[in-house]
């Protein structure tokens, strides 16, 4: 893409464009400043073009060409990336006129940093398309320029210079390319975008509700490990419900010989459940059987029952041997119900007695297998899957009772708490995004709502009467465990936003007695100020209302230089030798 600046002024800047032309319709050796002695008619004004490409700015002065006149073509090249002069390699300008003849002009090698001068005649009169190629180490651009005309003679010159002429423009400020490249200028294209304006508060990490948890002891004791292994160390994780270690309480003889009598009769009651097991064993056979057999003599009576119909039907049969038939076969039925009613209810017994067994195997499986005959131990779970942060006691310690042993944290999900002050709270929406960023990642920003997938927990109603904050919950996934625990941030809330903005860098805001202004590029070496009327602010990125249109370039980087080349104008645009 490219964008030409070609503009005509009158007044102090037409005169000093026009001081750069010699008596023989070239640009002057010797600079800007020098007007051509003893003249006292008016000289057409030179062109000036500025043209950008994505990689380079090109500033070139050439005189009013006339057929067969030598003209020099002071190409000044920047380059974007840095505002660093081009400073090797060659330029190349081709011009083509409308009946297909073609001229190249070449400049082998800069005249200094920054400045090629190819230098040709023209002789056919009419409009030439141009290019500019340029190569070196810095860039390898091309570059369309707008059409070149060569004016029948000098009076179809200075007609045409003298209609381009334009009122003088105000609040301008000459800066020399020189200039520009001693301080590094950098300028930016305004552009529309989507702005969001945000509020920077203060904010921290904090472990999500439920997610971090403290075993302590229930009562005092000595602490053991989990048989065959070791107490849990920090950076273990570990799963809800799993046995971290053993508390084993220190026993009165009371409490000994009651251990003693509660150990038998836990040993009488496993004898009793497995006599019992042994004893529904046997019983289950025999229902079985019993139901087999009930089930053989319904078939029976069912089939008897059915051939005696058939025979009352054929009038062999009696009606009391029906009613006999009918007798046995309800006999039949009521004996395979009761069998079935026995087997459900030998089936809940069953189920009565594993449930049994089952609490004897857990209350075996809780004493430690090294445990000595009548000790007694106490196993510490975990309340939580998660990560051991703090073991606070050593094996074999001895323990208060509620004293803190493990520490567990769940980071996979976290919590940001914003903190916002109660002068800022309107235009704070109820769910309102936010973007993170941590000293410990000075190149990279979070997105809550957006690529992190975190979301609002909750929007405080209480102010906090010392800090008179109110406090803002995000919950946020962990997944690359990059964020911890009681880490500080900036949180950047949304307030305002404005779709499709004119927006330019906040650098290239200046200040002038309290007013914020900006510099417009008109061409290569003149800017203008502009009095800015600013709306919202995004990072830096900042909304302009009215000051500047889409598609000019404003300073970024030495914009307060050119505001001091405004006030000393002398320092900054004084000509520069060719």
């Amino acid at each position: 893409m490219f964008h030409f600046i070609a503009r005509r002024f009158v007044g102090p800047i037409v005169i000093f464009l026009s001081l750069v032309v010699c008596t023989t319709g070239c640009l002057s050796d010797s600079g800007h400043t020098h007007a051509a002695p003893d003249s006292t008619e008016t000289d057409p004004s030179p062109i000036a073009v500025t043209v950008f490409t994505e990689e380079v700015e090109l500033f070139m002065e050439y005189p009013r060409l006339l057929p067969g006149a030598e003209a020099r073509f002071l190409a000044h090249v920047t380059v974007l990336a840095d505002g660093a002069p081009v400073r090797s390699g060659e330029l190349r300008l081709d011009l083509r006129a409308a009946n297909g003849d073609a001229v190249v002009f070449t400049a082998s090698a800069p005249e200094r940093d920054g400045l090629f001068i190819p230098v040709g005649a023209l002789s056919t009169v009419g409009q030439y398309s141009a290019q500019i190629t340029v190569v070196s180490e810095q860039v390898h651009a091309t570059i369309t320029l707008p059409p070149i005309t060569v004016y029948a003679g000098r009076a179809d010159a200075l007609a045409a210079s003298m209609a381009e002429e334009e009122g003088e423009l105000p609040n301008a400020v000459p800066f020399l390319l020189e200039q520009q490249w001693k301080v590094g200028l950098l300028m930016q294209q305004v552009k529309r975008q989507s702005l969001t304006e945000r509020l920077l508060v203060p904010g921290e990490v904090k472990a999500a509700q439920g997610g971090m948890a403290m075993v302590s002891a229930p009562l005092a004791g000595r602490l053991l490990p989990v048989e065959g292994k070791r107490l849990p160390q920090i950076g273990d994780l570990v799963a809800k419900g799993q046995v971290l270690a053993y508390l084993e309480p220190p026993l009165t003889t009371g409490d000994l010989m009651q251990l003693s009598a509660n150990e038998m009769s836990q040993s009488s009651l496993a004898m009793e459940v497995l006599a019992r097991e042994l004893d529904l064993q046997t019983k289950s056979v025999e229902v079985e059987q019993s139901l087999q057999q009930s089930f053989a003599r319904l078939d029976f009576a069912q089939l008897a029952m059915d051939r005696m119909q058939e025979l009352r039907e054929s009038g062999l049969g009696t009606k009391a041997e029906v009613e006999a038939m009918s007798r046995d076969l309800e006999l039949a039925r009521q004996e395979k119900q009761g069998a079935e009613r026995l087997q459900k209810s030998l089936e809940l017994a069953q189920k009565s007695l594993l449930a049994m067994r089952k609490q004897l195997d857990a209350s075996d499986a809780g004493d430690a297998g090294d445990a000595e005959p009548g000790s007694l131990r106490v196993a510490l779970l975990a309340p939580m899957s998660g990560e051991v942060i703090a073991v606070n006691h050593v094996v074999g310690e001895q323990v208060e009772s509620l004293g803190a042993i493990f520490e567990v944290l769940d980071s996979s999900q976290l919590w940001i708490s914003a903190h916002i002050s109660e002068f800022d709270l309107d235009g704070l929406g109820e769910t309102p995004g936010a973007l993170l960023e941590f000293a410990s990642f000075p190149d990279r920003t979070f997105d809550v709502l957006g690529a992190m997938g975190g979301k609002v927990i909750s929007v405080g109603r209480m102010i906090d009467p010392v800090s008179r904050t109110m406090a803002l919950h995000y919950q946020v996934p962990n997944p690359e465990g990059l964020l911890r625990v009681g880490m500080f941030a900036d949180v950047f809330l949304e307030t305002q936003s404005a779709k499709q903005a004119i927006a330019i860098p906040q650098q290239a805001v200046v200040l002038e007695n309290g007013r914020p202004v900006a510099f417009v590029l008109m061409d290569g070496e003149t800017f203008q100020k502009r009095d800015l009327n600013l709306g919202i602010r995004d990072g830096d990125r900042v909304e302009v209302l009215s000051g500047v249109e889409e598609g000019e370039r404003v300073v970024t980087q030495g914009a307060f230089l050119v505001r001091l080349a405004m006030a000393s104008p002398a320092s900054f645009g004084e000509g520069h030798a060719h």
